[in-house]
């Protein structure tokens, strides 16, 4: 691949292609060099290259956003519609939607693999564009560059050949040098959202601890409802009815991890949060804050907090200090695309929208400890690695098989279980190589669901052909004797799958297959089944209801 020209370059900023000293065969840098005599403010640079391409897999940047083969023609105008807080939550590079498709941090092709080793380097996307030409979107957040100084902005690996084993090889090379946490043992656990959402109470939580405990689930997870407001996550709501540090007590006591949810980048309009620190938020080209996202269940608009000040780092530390000292000790934070917001304060220090995301991270991390289960939900995918133990890799699953509502163009983003399975499948070859790959969790109610048998059949089976990591988010007492049996056969898979696997053709559309040393997961979307097979594979997993 070679780099063919930017409009950058008549500002009088030389970009160049130049082999890696690390892996020159197929890994480049980007080197930016200021040929002017005076500073330059690097926003978003946009350079053309050489690569045509006919088929591929767009690839939005964090959990949530779509993966899906497809063709340069099917940009889907429509997607520019959007609100731009819903477009820059799914995309990198938000305005390009509509107008190109986007292969955020990683372009699957025919041909080949594009992809970047720099995890945790400025937000990098491959453009496709009507005539399937590709081009390279790097967002510098206005760093400075002074007159004749050269900077990487940019690492590249461009690689022809089998699509499916590159993605695995591209995997496991920079989780490696990202120092992945690839070892954490994964969850086998309960949560409450499915069942209860934000109406969840404390007695809720207790009565499915005592199942879960006689089940050996080993996690009790409270979800996004016992928060007094988002941002207090230090307080419980009066409407729970008691201190989440009284019910961690409760779930150690029987023998469980405590795991708690929290958004700790957000701040809702009109919260205590944001009405007391109105200059943590990050702000729009008009000084106002800069919305995130809408949350009807929360209130409306949200902010999200400006990751580069030190007062609101310091504040998420203290934050997950309490928690970590309540006895809580599995974190799920979410919404964390918040934390990659573009805007005004972004880049006045010198650092980067992902030097910042990174940094709070760790301060997270730094709070909980290192033994502490962190999964990420909602994110950047590629630089929470080294940080987070999991990861969610999918929009989330649902009571139905097909998408909830969207914004036009849009589907592939939305909630529901086909779309959790499929991008799951997708994703999976980052699971033991970037992280452990959260599926979202496990619906296996019989009543209160539009799911049939062979559709949550096909979940099981997709939950343990990806990694195994296993969350039940349904009311236990709704369980019957099947229910616990498909549980029990999750628990027996769980020790043979959790390892890296490999998808065998990231371009199928609708036939689906994972191979990893001990099983084999194969799905058809189109028919919705799924079956895991193996030597040590429960025979539950195998057959369609």
């Amino acid at each position: 691949m070679k780099l063919l020209d930017s409009p950058a370059v008549q500002l009088g900023l030389d970009l160049s292609l130049v082999p890696s000293l690390d892996d020159g065969a197929a890994t480049h840098v980007v080197l930016a060099t200021n040929g002017t005599t005076h500073p330059l403010h690097l926003g978003r640079v946009v350079v053309r290259t050489d690569l045509v391409v006919t088929e591929f897999v767009e690839h939005g940047y964090q959990s949530w956003s779509t993966v899906r083969p497809t063709i340069p023609s099917d940009y889907r105008s429509v997607r520019a519609q959007a609100p731009r807080w819903f477009r820059n939550q799914m995309l990198a590079d938000g305005e390009s939607a509509g107008r190109a498709l986007c292969a955020d941090t990683v372009l699957v092709h025919s041909g080949g693999l594009v992809a970047t080793t720099w995890l945790d380097g400025p937000p990098l996307t491959m453009l496709v564009n009507l005539d399937g030409g590709v081009a390279i979107s790097m967002d510098l957040d206005g760093i400075v560059l002074e007159p004749g100084q050269a900077r990487h902005v940019a690492r590249l690996r461009s690689v022809d050949g089998p699509a499916g084993p590159l993605l695995s090889e591209w995997a496991a090379l920079t989780g490696i040098e990202a120092d992945a946490r690839t070892r954490s043992d994964p969850p086998f656990g309960w949560c409450s959202w499915y069942q209860y959402f934000t109406e969840v109470t404390a007695d809720d939580v207790v009565a499915n601890l005592r199942l879960a405990a006689e089940h050996e689930l080993g996690l009790v997870q409270i979800d996004d409802g016992w928060q007094r407001s988002i941002g207090e996550w230090s307080g419980t709501s009066e409407r729970f009815g008691m201190p989440i540090g009284d019910l961690a007590d409760h779930i150690r006591q029987r023998g469980l991890s405590a795991g708690i949810w929290t958004a700790p980048f957000l701040a809702v309009e009109g919260s205590p949060l944001a009405t007391a620190n109105p200059s943590w938020l990050v702000t729009n080209e008009a000084g106002r804050p800069r919305t995130a996202l809408h949350h009807g269940g929360w209130g409306g608009r949200v902010y999200a907090l400006d990751l580069s000040q030190a007062s609101v780092i310091e504040h998420l530390a203290a934050q997950f200090t309490d928690l970590a000292e309540m006895g809580f000790d599995y974190f799920k934070i979410d919404f964390l695309h918040a934390g990659m917001v573009p805007g005004q304060r972004r880049g006045s220090d010198g650092r980067t929208r992902t030097e910042c995301f990174t940094d709070a991270l760790s301060a997270i991390r730094g709070a909980i400890g290192d033994t502490a289960y962190l999964l990420g939900c909602g994110s950047p995918l590629a630089p929470a690695v080294g940080l987070v133990d999991g990861m969610r890799l999918s929009e989330d699953v649902a009571p139905h098989w097909g998408p909830g509502d969207h914004f036009p163009g849009w589907s592939e983003s939305s909630v529901g279980t086909a779309n959790a399975i499929e991008a799951s499948i997708r994703r999976a070859p980052l699971h033991r190589r970037w992280y452990a790959g959260d599926p979202d969790c496990v619906l296996l109610r019989p009543s209160d669901t539009d799911l049939t048998d062979t559709e949550r059949h096909s979940l099981v089976a997709t939950v343990a052909g990806t990694g195994g990591f296993t969350v039940l988010s349904d009311d236990l007492r709704r369980y019957g004797a099947a229910e616990w049996d498909l549980v029990e056969a999750l628990r027996a898979a769980q020790l043979v799958v959790d390892e890296a696997v490999d998808l065998v053709d990231p371009l199928a559309t609708s036939h689906l297959e994972l191979i990893g040393p001990a099983h084999h997961l194969v799905v058809d979307l189109d028919r919705r089944t799924a079956s895991v097979v193996g030597p040590d594979i429960p025979a539950l997993l195998t057959r369609h209801p």
